[in-house]
Order: C-alpha cells, then structure tokens, then sequence
C-alpha cells in the first residue's frame, strides 16, 4: 500500500481568495492548464491548474465545500530547492525535467501532481474550510515529509492569509501541528514537533492547543497535544519511521 500524506489549512470563508492567489502564485504554469475558481465573495480567480486533469472549467467553491461539485484540483507546485528536493530533481531527470525558472532569477522544483481538495472545517472553527494538499505518490509523500523548503512553503502559505491552523496529515495516530494562530510551531526538519492526536474530540484538541500555546497548559488526562518526552511521543516516532521509511525528518 502507498502512503498519503497532505497538509491541510484551514483559512476563513473572507480570506479565501487570498489563499487561492497565492497558491497559484506556487504553481506551474502551462497555457493549456487553468481553472475558473469562484470564491464566495462572488471574484473568481484563475488557478493554473485542471480539474480532475480537464481544463477550462469554472469551479464554485461553495458548491465543492457543500458538497454539490466533487471538483478537485491538480496542481504543480514549485519549492526552493534544498537537499530533498535536489535529489527529487535528479531522481526525476531521467523522466522530465522537474527544475523551472522563477521569476525571482531563482530554480525551483516543482512537484505534480499535488491534489488540491476544499471542505467545510467548521465542525471545528466555524466558517472556515480546509484545503487539502496531498501529493499523488508515496514517493512525493516522503518528500512533504522530508523537505524543509516544502514544509515551509506551507507555514508560510497558511500565515500569509491568517489561517489559524495548519496539520500534517502522516497517517499515523498524530498529526503534526505545523503553524497555529500567527506562530510556527513544527517547521525545522530535522526537529521535533508538537502532535495533535486524532483520536480526541477536536474541540478538546484545539483548546489545548491554544493553552499550551499561551503557557498555561491544561491539567486534562488523556492529553491531546504531545511533543518531545511524551511516552506517545516516541512510539509515534517508532511508528512514522517504520511507515514512512524516512529516517531523522522527526526526532
């Protein structure tokens, strides 16, 4: 079996656009491959990206968040290089050539397909969504889970338009709690990180989360949010390392 791993932020319905112009700053672009999306203020932006790989059509996102369009979208997102991703590059030179030219003067390498899914996060912070982004192979998987620059990419992508939370999705038992409320939480690789469990009421979750942010931890058993000296802390590390057969990203 692959593995899937994704970052998701949750960004508020007001600054939707914001998040949807930037990640298509992110992208790269071919003329043939663009995307309509309408966003709920009634602006649309152009995603240089196709939906489930078919160009040229117009997308509501609320029509996705409530369930009334399946559309997802297909992305190549462009990283600043480093170790992980030079190797990417070089692994995939054979194939096609994965370095491009940004307008900074800079090479990125870009990674495609990443799969870009919107739904309703308000289950845990009203009227906001969560947009999901996973790569399409386990090999791409690693490489989230590896990369410094692309796990930077994201906290900075979720800080940028204020959005007050952004996981790491591993498939494990924990998420990895990558930015929360204007602060970088788990963003140096290698290093250690803050785990959101997801098995606890979210509400709990992120309550803690918030506590243990402001240096007032509660006194709550069992404990949702875990780091480093934590006993599941280190069953987790035992467990990613195994799945993902990446050694050091997480210590």
């Amino acid at each position: 079996m692959g593995i899937d791993y994704s970052f998701q932020v949750y960004v508020h319905r007001r600054d939707v656009g914001r998040l949807i112009t930037a990640v298509a700053a992110l992208c790269f672009r071919r003329e043939t491959e663009w995307t309509t999306v309408a966003l709920p203020d009634g602006t649309s932006v152009v995603l240089p990206a196709t939906c489930r790989f078919e160009a040229g059509r117009t997308v509501d996102l609320t029509d996705v968040v409530a369930g009334r369009d399946r559309a997802s979208f297909d992305l190549s997102l462009c990283f600043p290089q480093d170790g992980p991703l030079r190797a990417y590059r070089d692994d995939e030179a054979g194939h096609v050539d994965v370095a491009c030219a940004w307008p900074d003067g800079t090479t990125r390498v870009r990674v495609g397909y990443v799969y870009l899914t919107v739904s309703d996060g308000s289950s845990l912070l009203p009227d906001h969504w969560i947009f999901d982004f996973t790569p399409a192979t386990s090999g791409q998987s690693r490489l989230f889970l590896s990369s410094p620059s692309v796990r930077q990419t994201f906290a900075t992508l979720a800080l940028s338009v204020g959005g007050p939370l952004c996981l790491m999705d591993v498939e494990e038992r924990f998420n990895i709690v990558v930015t929360a409320h204007d602060r970088q939480i788990s963003t140096q690789v290698p290093g250690p990180c803050l785990l959101w469990d997801t098995y606890a009421p979210e509400d709990e979750a992120y309550r803690e989360l918030l506590a243990r942010l402001a240096g007032q931890p509660l006194a709550t058993t069992p404990e949702w949010i875990v780091g480093p000296g934590h006993a599941d802390y280190e069953a987790f590390l035992d467990s990613l390392t195994r799945n993902s057969q990446v050694t050091g990203a997480v210590h």
